[in-house]
């Protein structure tokens, strides 16, 4: 019996042995085989991804230009925001300077020139 338990157990390690081989020619032979077309279609949108690049280089590189000024005037109005109520103050003084001091009275239109002048 117990023979008979060994043929068993190595018959199956036999037939996952042969499988694994089998797998692995298949593998290879389906890599094998479709490597032409692998190639090709890699070629193909390699090109592709190429073109597409040339042309949308300039736009990225206008909008990355836009980005970054956009963000620096962020950034300096945000170094700036602390000083918003001194520049406040200063504007409501200033109207208030305005208001109070007396406008200046408007000088005589000059005199038409003489008839024989």
């Amino acid at each position: 019996m117990s023979a008979f338990l060994v043929l068993c157990v190595l018959g199956l390690v036999a037939f996952v042995v042969l499988g694994a081989i089998a797998a692995t020619v298949i593998h290879a032979l389906v890599w094998v085989v479709t490597l032409p077309f692998r190639i090709f279609f890699k070629l193909l949108f390699a090109l592709g991804g190429a073109l597409a690049g040339l042309v949308l280089a300039p736009v990225l590189a206008l909008i990355v230009a836009i980005v970054l000024i956009v963000s620096i005037v962020g950034a300096v109005i945000a170094l700036l925001a602390p000083l918003l109520p001194v520049i406040l103050l200063a504007c409501f003084g200033w109207a208030i300077f305005r208001l109070a001091s007396g406008k200046p009275a408007a000088a005589p239109p000059p005199a038409p020139p003489g008839f024989w002048s």
